[in-house]
């Protein structure tokens, strides 16, 4: 079984991964109800509270991993998965910072000013985290099912270490 992340690695996680759900869920349901109408209202404000969130969280989680190690990689793994590991990582990192900031400069005044841009890109963007999460959910899968090297034991929130 290979060592597991800390509690607090951990935790910043999973409060991240349950974060960015909301705002999958908010951003989808909001296009669902009329403009001026609580529903949406509520949603979208929603929305902007998570994203804050994430960007606090995100750079709380970079801290932490800049000053605690992570564990390592199991045994065996090709260079490639390894590498692919890691990029993935750094870009889910760089997606939880971007994304809020790239969110709150399309609803700024000075966001609007630049034309469609920040919102679109807030978007599409949105659509390549999703497709991060995938590849991060089915590599995780992957280790467990196939692999069978208790690679997802390291960041389980149940597991003590």
């Amino acid at each position: 079984m290979p060592p597991t992340y800390d509690r607090v690695t951990r935790s910043l996680h999973w409060l991240v991964a349950a974060l960015v759900i909301l705002q999958f869920a908010t951003g989808w349901a909001w296009g669902y109800f009329e403009r001026g109408t609580d529903g949406r209202f509520y949603l979208f404000r929603t929305h902007i509270y998570a994203g804050y969130a994430i960007l606090g969280l995100a750079l709380l989680r970079i801290y932490w991993r800049l000053t605690h190690r992570a564990p390592p990689l199991p045994n065996g793994m090709s260079r490639l998965t390894a590498v692919l590991a890691h990029t993935t990582h750094g870009l889910l990192y760089l997606a939880i910072l971007v994304q809020p900031l790239l969110g709150s400069l399309t609803i700024t005044a000075f966001g609007k000013s630049l034309g469609r841009w920040p919102g679109q890109t807030h978007v599409a963007l949105a659509y390549g985290i999703f497709a991060l999460v995938a590849l991060h959910v089915a590599a995780a899968l992957w280790h467990q099912f196939v692999r069978r090297d208790g690679l997802i034991h390291r960041m389980l929130p149940a597991r003590q270490g």
